[in-house]
């Protein structure tokens, strides 16, 4: 369902939220299953999100609701919040039984920084999701979800694919 997604998303296709929310609901109970429960909570704000998310394009359907950049400056002030709530959250999730508290947090943070930018069309989420990816990845395979590992190499080409074409996109206008 999350490859549906990814591909309906690329296409600015709205109905690509209601795959994402259909695929993060399962995805949260896998990952549950193995004590990552930062991600847990990361699948299950994707599918809020994912709601948000249609709520928010059907709404803007019709307007100019294009692909948008954002700042350097913003771009570096993000990236660095999204590592001081990483080291709070990894910190946070230390006391529980999680497996690889603060690699975990990494990947959940970066992913809900890069939710609320796709949500807004910016174009530098993709490059976000690129990077999220590849983390994740390494991630699954350390923790033997062999599945979402190979998931996570499909993911990384999409986002790859998904930034070219927004950048013809963007460079269209």
């Amino acid at each position: 369902m999350n490859l549906i997604f990814l591909y309906l998303y690329i296409q600015e296709n709205k109905f690509g939220w209601l795959c994402g929310i259909v695929g993060s609901l399962l995805g949260a109970y896998i990952v549950y299953c193995v004590n990552l429960y930062s991600e847990m909570g990361l699948y299950l704000f994707y599918a809020v999100m994912g709601a948000f998310a249609f709520v928010v394009w059907q709404v803007k359907d019709g307007e100019n609701f294009v692909i948008r950049r954002m700042k350097p400056q913003m771009i570096i002030l993000t990236i660095i919040t999204g590592i001081v709530l990483s080291l709070g959250l990894g910190y946070r999730m230390s006391s529980t039984d999680a497996e690889k508290p603060f690699w975990d947090a990494i990947s959940t943070v970066f992913g809900v920084i890069a939710t609320f930018l796709e949500i807004y069309k910016y174009y530098v989420a993709w490059s976000f999701w690129v990077v999220i990816n590849v983390y994740s990845t390494f991630l699954y395979f350390s923790t033997e979800l062999y599945f979402y590992a190979g998931q996570g190499v499909l993911y990384t080409i999409m986002s790859v694919y998904g930034l070219l074409a927004w950048k013809k996109k963007i460079n269209s206008v």
